[in-house]
């Protein structure tokens, strides 16, 4: 137990329960609203809002589910304009933001090429992004 402590300390990070699943790329964790860093789902009434956001609650085991949410690394900003803290969210062992782009539901934003601040995954999230067909293209 102690060591998963010493190691959420130093990731720079929280765990709690989903008290709301507000869209496909933000949820209400203990109350407190976040935004996954690095993603962007589509918004309400666009192709993909409704499996995107059916897909978050699913991952992140709905309302009552437990996830992590880990900052993205040095120099990132930790809240947006909206005051939503900016983080990964994970559930047990998945990053869920990963997933959403490896299942063509996100696309891969708000980093250094979009004029924001580089995040940790970022490299890794663009790749993913390159390589996964976008379900609501053409």
């Amino acid at each position: 137990m102690g060591i998963v402590l010493v190691a959420l300390a130093v990731a720079s990070c929280r765990a709690g329960p989903v008290t709301k699943v507000v869209d496909g790329d933000t949820l209400d964790v203990n109350g407190q609203r976040v935004r996954i860093l690095g993603i962007d789902t589509p918004e309400r009434g666009r192709c993909g809002y409704r499996e995107a956001s059916t897909r978050l609650a699913e991952l992140v085991g709905g309302v009552g589910g437990n996830v992590v949410v880990l900052g993205g690394g040095e120099g990132h900003d930790t809240h947006d304009r909206y005051g939503r803290e900016l983080g990964y969210v994970q559930s047990g062992n998945l990053d869920v933001g990963e997933v959403l782009l490896r299942e063509g539901l996100a696309k891969a934003r708000y980093d250094s090429l979009d004029g924001y601040g580089r995040h940790d995954r970022q490299d890794l999230y663009r790749r993913i992004d390159a390589q996964t067909p976008d379900p609501c293209a053409g």
